[in-house]
C-alpha cells in the first residue's frame, strides 16, 4: 500500500510540474524566445520548482538505496567522505552509480586529490583512472553528485591480424573492438578495422609496443608501422598506428586497405 502512495505521489508531482510547464509557454509573447531555467528572474517560481523537487525527491527516496554500495563496485576505490549517499544502482554494461548530496565542488576536488594520493590517474576535475577501473564525476544540481564507476576489465592478449604481439608493458583496457565492415566499406578499399586502448604504461612504452612489431615482419617505425596481408583473396596493406597518448594511456588503431 505504501508503495503505490509513493508511486501516485510521484505521478502527482510530475502532472504539477508539466502543467505548469506548459502554462509558462502559452504564456509567452509569440516574438519572445522562452527563457530558460537559469535565466528566468522570477524567486516565486524557483521557490516553488525546488520545493516541488525536494517533494519528489522526498517520495522517490522511499525508493532507494542508500549508503556507501560496499562490495558493489572495486574495493580500489575509497568511500566518498563527504555529504551522503543518497541512491546507487548498478547500470549495465560495466557501469554503476551512485548519487551523493550535499556536497559541492570544493568536496569533490578533495575527494580527486584523495584518489591521486593513492595512485588514481587524475584527469581535470571531473574523472579518475587507476587500471582499467574508471570514475567519472558530474553534478546533476549544484549540491547533488553523480559518480559513475566503470571497470571495463582486461582480457587475454587477443589474435589479431598480422600477428601483433602483446606488449611488455601496460595492460589492455577491456576488449579490442572490431569493426564489422559492409560492402561498401570494402569497395571503398577499407578490409579490416580495429582499436584498442593499454593502460598504466608511459608514451615510451607505446613506441617501444610499436617497434616491438618488427621483428615479426613489420615495417616503419615509432608510431605507425606496415605490413602486407591477404584478406578474402585481396592483398592489403596493413597499418597499426600508434594514435594518441594521455594520463597513462595509448590509443592504437589497426586497418587494412587494399592496395592500389
Amino acid at each position: 500500500m505504501k508503495r503505490i502512495i509513493i508511486i501516485v505521489l510521484c505521478l502527482v508531482l510530475g502532472l504539477w510540474l508539466l502543467i505548469g510547464c506548459s502554462n509558462n509557454d502559452t504564456n509567452q509573447p509569440d516574438n519572445k524566445e522562452t527563457p530558460s531555467y537559469n535565466e528566468v528572474d522570477e524567486p516565486e517560481a524557483d521557490e516553488e520548482f525546488d520545493e516541488a523537487m525536494e517533494e519528489l525527491g522526498e517520495a522517490l527516496s522511499y525508493l532507494a538505496t542508500p549508503g556507501w554500495p560496499e562490495g558493489k563496485i572495486p574495493d580500489v576505490i575509497p568511500e566518498y567522505p563527504f555529504g551522503e549517499v543518497t541512491n546507487s544502482g548498478d547500470g549495465g554494461d560495466g557501469q554503476y552509480f551512485i548519487l551523493i548530496s550535499p556536497t559541492g565542488k570544493d568536496e569533490l576536488a578533495e575527494y580527486l586529490t584523495l584518489l591521486e594520493g593513492q595512485g588514481f590517474t587524475v584527469s581535470g576535475d571531473d574523472s579518475a583512472r587507476l587500471g582499467t577501473v574508471a570514475v567519472n564525476f558530474q553534478f546533476n544540481t549544484k549540491e547533488v553528485l553523480q559518480m559513475i564507476v566503470t571497470d571495463l576489465g582486461t582480457s587475454e592478449w587477443p589474435q589479431l591480424m598480422g600477428d601483433v604481439l602483446p606488449p611488455d608493458a601496460g595492460t589492455l583496457y577491456g576488449e579490442v573492438y572490431i569493426a564489422e565492415l559492409s560492402k561498401s566499406d570494402k569497395e571503398y578499399g577499407n578490409y579490416y578495422s580495429a582499436g584498442f586502448t593499454l593502460v598504466d604504461l608511459t608514451e615510451e612504452d607505446c613506441v617501444a609496443f610499436i617497434e616491438k612489431q618488427l621483428s615479426n615482419g613489420w615495417e616503419g617505425g615509432y608510431d605507425m608501422i606496415f605490413k602486407d596481408v591477404t584478406i578474402d583473396g585481396v592483398d592489403c596493406e596493413l597499418m597499426l598506428q600508434f594514435v594518441q597518448y594521455y594520463d597513462g594511456q595509448g590509443d592504437f588503431l589497426l586497418e587494412a586497405w587494399k592496395k592500389q
